[in-house]
């Protein structure tokens, strides 16, 4: 084989790796935790909540919350051992979870089978903590300025 060959084939191998390096570090990147400061309340599945946007405007996280609770929205459902599904939001699939007070929906869905059932899969590019004020802790502290969100 000729030096010209192998040059090309040293390229194509920087590339790959380059890329690659680059992809693992958008993928570190996004893992990790982000403080999240509050922009607003509404009123949601339990009650008053505090709402927590990340990458989306409040306006529109009050929206996303809002659909979300809408007995009415197309859902699909996670299997057992998942919380929430997947809810159709403005004509896309958000990933809408929680439980016992605090509460996300992040987007895109990215479906992802575990053991033959149905569940989602990470990260998200958008994001909307929601927490129930009488959830927060010390009990009657109410909801936090701040809340951490981690890439699922």
């Amino acid at each position: 084989m000729s030096a010209q060959w192998w040059g090309r084939q040293g390229i194509r191998l920087i590339l790959v790796t380059v890329l690659g390096a680059v992809a693992l570090g958008a993928a570190a990147y996004a893992a990790k935790p982000v403080e999240l400061d509050r922009c607003g309340y509404v009123t949601a599945t339990y009650g008053r909540s505090a709402v927590y946007p990340w990458r989306v405007s409040c306006s529109a996280a009050r929206k996303v919350i809002t659909a979300s609770d809408n007995p009415r929205a197309h859902v699909i459902d996670f299997g057992p051992g998942w919380d929430g599904g997947a809810v159709r939001i403005h004509g896309v699939y958000w990933v809408c979870t929680g439980q016992m007070g605090f509460y996300n929906c992040g987007y895109p869905y990215r479906p992802r089978k575990v053991n033959g059932e149905q569940g989602y899969r990470g990260p998200f590019t958008k994001d909307v903590e929601y927490q129930t004020c009488s959830a927060a802790e010390p009990a009657g502290s109410g909801c936090p300025r701040t809340v951490t969100f981690t890439q699922p």
